[in-house]
């Protein structure tokens, strides 16, 4: 890291329990805990004096990560193993009596263990096969290829409330701007290939933590469907289960580390109907599940007029009702303000 790097790493007063954690980890971690409580920073944190102790939540919130780290480094050999949402899942005061309706966890957390069912299982598609009719469901190797820019616009949603118009323009190799118009002026989410950052309307710019690159990259990659066996090494076909009415053919794609991306494909069309990837974070993996549909074709290209963001504490619901492909887009619009 040169000089000019570490200046422009947030410096963050009085850190206790995560002092020795990367400046660039320390708000994954913050978001983690939000997650996993189901709280917003002000539960722990005074608003615009983040350093001060004067809450009990924040003395707390030091104990417990005090906790689990010594759980996890005196019971699992140092594994990610015991998180904040081991207990609290979703809740401030974790439930102490066993649910009667419970959510499965995610497939990630089986970490690739052998499914004898699914060994066992002989309908299922090898994982070649699952990539190359979703290429050619997509369109096909060539016009896949020929992908240089696409500029789309329509409507967001957050969670409830209005909607505002949003835009969404990529260009290879992997560049994307989403740009919301929101009431007191522009929202956007940047990235340039190699660096992300977010600017708000009443705010400065924010660099993207590294934990977010990755998906970045994923989300900027127009060539995505004939790159998946590039960018993973590891690929393998776990289950075939229920999103919405549809079937779908749960693939895994992962690299020697990091924790795996789950892909659900359409089994009838072949599409893509679901991602589900993971942040990484000092005290546990942040998700994130984006749902695809409503499909239509341009320029010989399947692209998906429905987007679904879900995040644990938001939701961005996304109908595109214009796509433009291949047509000239200035790289200022990937430029740091």
């Amino acid at each position: 890291m040169n000089a000019q790097e570490k200046v422009a790493q947030p410096r963050f007063k009085n850190l206790q329990e995560l002092k020795d954690v990367p400046p660039d980890q320390l708000i994954p971690a913050m978001q983690f805990i939000s997650a996993s409580l189901g709280v917003e920073c002000e539960f722990c944190h005074v608003r615009d004096a983040f350093d001060k102790d004067d809450k009990q939540s924040k003395q707390t919130a030091r104990r417990m990560i005090r906790m689990m780290l010594a759980l996890n480094a005196n019971q699992f050999h140092d594994e990610r193993a015991v998180t904040c949402y081991t207990c609290h899942r979703g809740s401030a005061k974790p439930v102490s009596i066993p649910m009667v309706d419970s959510k499965a966890p995610y497939v990630s957390e089986a970490r690739l263990a052998a499914d004898p069912l699914a060994e066992s299982r002989t309908d299922l598609p090898s994982p070649d096969d699952v990539i190359e009719k979703f290429i050619k469901a997509v369109g096909g190797v060539a016009a896949v290829q020929n992908l240089s820019s696409r500029i789309e616009s329509g409507t967001v949603t957050f969670d409830v409330g209005p909607g505002f118009p949003i835009e969404i323009i990529s260009k290879s190799p992997s560049r994307q701007a989403m740009i919301v118009h929101l009431t007191a002026g522009d929202s956007s989410t940047v990235f340039d290939g190699q660096n992300g950052w977010f600017l708000s309307p009443a705010g400065p710019v924010r660099d993207m933590p590294q934990a977010d690159v990755e998906g970045a990259k994923l989300d900027a990659d127009l060539q995505f469907p004939i790159n998946l066996k590039k960018t993973f090494r590891q690929l393998k076909v776990i289950r075939t289960e229920k999103i919405g009415e549809n079937d779908a053919t749960l693939l895994f794609a992962a690299n020697s580390s990091g924790p795996p991306l789950e892909l659900y494909f359409d089994r009838q069309t072949g599409l893509l109907l679901r991602e589900l990837r993971f942040g990484s974070s000092p005290l546990g993996l942040n998700p994130t599940q984006l749902d695809y549909g409503d499909y239509k074709t341009f320029d010989g290209v399947q692209v998906p007029l429905h987007i679904v963001i879900t995040r644990p504490n938001r939701t961005l619901d996304i109908h595109l009702l214009q796509v433009t492909q291949n047509v000239p887009v200035d790289d200022a619009k990937f430029a740091r303000p």
